[in-house]
C-alpha cells in the first residue's frame, strides 16, 4: 500500500508550503537565442556550477529519485543543463533533455499570466466580485462549527474578489487535511462524473475555510481563475493558453495532455511505498494518466511540460513579458504579476515558507535574510507536486528550473540543495 489519503495530504502540503501554429524553425531559434549551449557569460563561474552534479547524482545513486534535471539560465544564456538518471526505470529509458514531465502547481503561473492577457484587455478588475462572472460562486457560506448534517455555516462577510483567488485568500482549500471542510472537498475529488458544467455548481455547495481576505489558505483558486479565463474568452483553457502563450513563446510541448506521438518521452512518476520506504512507481496518480484531453482543464495543477518549454516561460517572465519579439504581457503587468500582495499581517504566508510573501498564483520573497537559503529579494516562483521547482530572480538575472518525477515534492528535497549550489557560483 502507498500513502494512506492522510499522509499523502500532509505531505503534499509541505510541498506547496516551501513551494502548434510556431514553426520548428521558431522554437529552435529561441533556445538558440537563450543558449549558447553552454554559456560562459561572466558572472557566473562554470567550475563552481560543476558542484550541482555529484550532489543531484547522489538523489540517483540512493535511488531517492529516478531522474532529476537541472537548469541554469543567468543573464538570457544557459550556464547549466544536466539530465540524469531514469524517465522510466522498468524499461530502461533514461531521462532526456526533451523528457515530459506534469508539472503540477506549476501551471499556477501560467494560468495566472492568460488572465491578465484579459485584465491587459479590460475584461475583469482585480476587485470584482468573483461572482460578477461566475454566479454560481454568490452567497457562499463559511465553515463555523460541527460536521455531517450538523456543520455549522454563516454567510460571507466579503465577497470574493478576484485578487483574492490569485492570492489564495479566497477561503478555498485543497482537501488536505482531516478537517471538516476537506473531507467535503475530498468527496468532491472522490467522484468521477463531474463534469465542466457542473463543477462550479459543486464547488458552490462546500463551505469557505474562512470569510474571504482574512488569511491565506491554499485551495483550488487558480482552478477557478481558470474557469474565469475560459467564461471570459469563450475558448477551453488549453485552447486559450494555446493562442496566447505557448504559440507565441514556441512552447511546443506543453498541453493539458500528451499527444500519443510524444508519449515515448512521458516519464513514469514514482513515489514512496510506506512499508519499505523504497522508491516504485505509483501507480493511482493525481488527475490521470494525461493520455487524452481531459473534460475539465484544472488551471492549478492540469500541465504538462519539458525543460526547455518552462525556460522560455520563466524567460519570457524576467524579461518583462517579452521573448524573441513575441509580447505576451506588458512590462507593469509583469511587475504587478510578480509583487507581493498579501498584507503584512500575513507575512509570511506560512510558517514553513519564512520571508516569503504571495505574488499572483506564486510566492516572492520579500526578506531573503529569513528564507533559510540563498535568495534575493523579489526573486518569485512555486513548486509542482511531483518534484517540479523553478525559481526566477529579477536582481540576479537568474533562472533556476528543476524537474524530477516524485510525489510528494519535498520528501526528497533536491530543490534545496539546488537552490544553493546555484547562488555560490554567482561571481
Amino acid at each position: 500500500m502507498l500513502f494512506t489519503m492522510k499522509n499523502f495530504a500532509v505531505l503534499t502540503l509541505t510541498l506547496f508550503l516551501f513551494a502548434c501554429q510556431t514553426t520548428e524553425a521558431k522554437n529552435e531559434s529561441t533556445l538558440a537565442n537563450l543558449s549558447s549551449k553552454l554559456s560562459n557569460e561572466t558572472g557566473i563561474s562554470q567550475q563552481r556550477l560543476q558542484r550541482i552534479t555529484p550532489v543531484m547524482q547522489s538523489y540517483i545513486d540512493s535511488e531517492k529519485l529516478m531522474g532529476i534535471s537541472t537548469l541554469v539560465a543567468h543573464k538570457g544564456k544557459i550556464v547549466h543543463w544536466d539530465t540524469r538518471g531514469m524517465q522510466d526505470k522498468k524499461a530502461a529509458i533514461p531521462m532526456s533533455e526533451d523528457t515530459i514531465y506534469r508539472i503540477y502547481s506549476m501551471t499556477k503561473p501560467i494560468t495566472a499570466v492568460a488572465a491578465l492577457t484579459l485584465w491587459e484587455q479590460g475584461k475583469f478588475h482585480m476587485h470584482d466580485p468573483i461572482s460578477k462572472y461566475l454566479p454560481e460562486l454568490a452567497d457562499l457560506q463559511v465553515y463555523v462549527s460541527g460536521s455531517g448534517e450538523d456543520m455549522q455555516v454563516e454567510k460571507a462577510k466579503y465577497p470574493i474578489k478576484i485578487i483574492d483567488l490569485f492570492m489564495h485568500t479566497a477561503g478555498f482549500s485543497y482537501g488536505f487535511s482531516d478537517n471538516e471542510v476537506d473531507k467535503r472537498y475530498q468527496a468532491m475529488f472522490a467522484r468521477t462524473d463531474i463534469t465542466r458544467e457542473e463543477i462550479l455548481a459543486e464547488i458552490a455547495t462546500l463551505p469557505l475555510n474562512h470569510h474571504p481576505g482574512t488569511q491565506w489558505h491554499y485551495g483550488i483558486n487558480t482552478d477557478i481563475i481558470g474557469f474565469l479565463v475560459e467564461k471570459l474568452s469563450g475558448k477551453k483553457l488549453g485552447e486559450y493558453m494555446q493562442e496566447v502563450v505557448f504559440d507565441p513563446l514556441g512552447m511546443n510541448d506543453t498541453s493539458f495532455y500528451v499527444p500519443e506521438a510524444k508519449l515515448s518521452r512521458f516519464s513514469k512518476i514514482y513515489t514512496a511505498d510506506q512499508k519499505t520506504g523504497k522508491t516504485i512507481h505509483f501507480d493511482n496518480e493525481p488527475l490521470g494518466d494525461y493520455k487524452s484531453d481531459p473534460d475539465i482543464h484544472y488551471g492549478g495543477a492540469g500541465l504538462v511540460s519539458t525543460m526547455a518549454d518552462y525556460l522560455k516561460f520563466a524567460q519570457m517572465m524576467l524579461n518583462g513579458g517579452e521573448l524573441n519579439g513575441s509580447r505576451i504581457l506588458g512590462r507593469k503587468t509583469v511587475e504587478y504579476l510578480t509583487s507581493n500582495h498579501l498584507s503584512e499581517d500575513l507575512i509570511p504566508f506560512s510558517s514553513q515558507a519564512p520571508g516569503e510573501g504571495y505574488a499572483l498564483a506564486m510566492s516572492v520573497t520579500v526578506d531573503a535574510n529569513k528564507v533559510g537559503y540563498m535568495s534575493s529579494d523579489g526573486n518569485y516562483g512555486w513548486g509542482g507536486l511531483a518534484s517540479t521547482y523553478f525559481r526566477v530572480d529579477p536582481k540576479e538575472q537568474l533562472i533556476i528550473i528543476g524537474m524530477s518525477q516524485f510525489i510528494p515534492s519535498g520528501f526528497h528535497a533536491y530543490q534545496n540543495d539546488l537552490r544553493n549550489l546555484v547562488y555560490q557560483a554567482l561571481e
